[in-house]
C-alpha cells in the first residue's frame, strides 16, 4: 500500500468513527504509518469534520518524554461542563496545566516570556479505534493524540514555580483517588513549549498571542460515563467535569 493510500484509509476510518460513534476496526495497524503521516491524517480529519476556522485562536496539546508530539484540540469547555463521551472509547482522565500566551513569541528564546496565564485543565482522552490503546504510537497520534475534550478552570497570572514541589489531586465522584507531587513527565511542564514552537514553524505555522497549550499529564486515571471529576492544583485552582452517562 502506498503512503498516500494509507493516509487516505486512516483518515476515512477516523472520520467515519467520529461521525458514527462506532470504533473503527482497522484490519491491521500498518507499521508503515510514520509520524509525518500521522500529522497529515490529523489535518485531513480536521478539514473533513470542519473543526477549525482560520481566525480562531488555537488550543494545542504537546508533550512526551522520549518523543514529543502535538495535536490541535477542537473541543474545549469551561469547568463545570457536562460532556457526552459518545464515540470516545476507553475513557481516561489526564490532570494537566494549560498555559495561555499573552504575546506572539518572536522565537524559541522568547516563548516562555510570552506566557501570560496558567489554568488547571482536565483532558479526557479515548480512542476512535478498536484496540486503539494498544495501537502503535503513530496511529494514536493520527487519532489526534486520542483527544476527547479539554476542560479549563479559571486562568490566573503566570509566574515560575518550584515545579518539583507542585501538588495536585484528582477526585472522582467526590472521592480522592490520586494525590501527586512534582509528577510532570518532563519535570518542568514548560519544556514542551519551545519544542512546539519549533514543530509548528517547521510546518509553516506559529504560536500566537491568545493560544492555549497543555503540556502533559501529572496524573492519569480511568473513568466511566456518569462520573463527575475534579482536578485541583495547589495555589493554581481547579477544574471539574461531569461525564454524561
Amino acid at each position: 500500500m502506498s503512503e498516500a493510500t494509507l493516509i487516505r484509509q486512516v483518515t476515512s476510518g477516523l472520520v467515519e468513527a467520529h461521525r458514527s460513534g462506532v470504533a473503527w476496526a482497522s484490519r491491521d495497524f500498518d507499521p508503515k504509518l510514520t509520524i509525518e503521516d500521522a500529522y497529515a491524517v490529523q489535518d485531513a480529519v480536521a478539514q473533513s469534520l470542519g473543526w477549525f476556522s482560520s481566525g480562531d485562536s488555537c488550543v494545542w496539546k504537546a508533550g512526551g518524554k522520549v518523543q514529543m508530539t502535538a495535536a490541535r484540540l477542537p473541543l474545549v469547555l469551561c469547568s463545570g461542563a457536562y460532556w457526552s463521551a459518545a464515540g470516545c472509547h476507553q475513557l481516561t482522565l489526564e490532570a494537566e496545566l494549560a498555559f495561555r500566551l499573552g504575546s506572539t513569541p518572536a522565537g524559541i528564546d522568547d516563548v516562555l516570556s510570552s506566557i501570560a496565564t496558567v489554568c488547571v485543565s482536565i483532558e479526557m482522552v479515548g480512542t476512535r479505534m478498536k484496540d486503539g490503546f494498544i495501537a502503535p504510537a503513530t496511529w494514536r497520534l493520527a487519532d489526534n493524540s486520542m483527544h476527547g475534550v479539554l476542560v479549563t478552570g479559571c486562568e490566573v497570572p503566570f509566574s515560575q514555580r518550584q515545579w518539583a514541589e507542585q501538588t495536585a489531586s484528582v477526585e472522582v465522584n467526590g472521592k480522592v483517588l490520586a494525590e501527586v507531587r512534582g509528577t510532570h513527565p518532563n519535570g518542568d511542564p514548560l519544556t514542551p513549549l519551545p519544542w512546539l514552537l519549533a514543530h509548528l514553524h517547521a510546518r509553516g505555522r506559529q504560536l500566537r498571542a491568545g493560544d492555549l497549550v497543555t503540556t502533559g499529564a501529572w496524573s492519569i486515571l480511568p473513568v466511566e460515563p456518569g462520573d463527575s471529576v475534579c482536578v485541583r492544583f495547589d495555589a493554581l485552582g481547579e477544574a471539574t467535569l461531569h461525564i454524561r452517562p
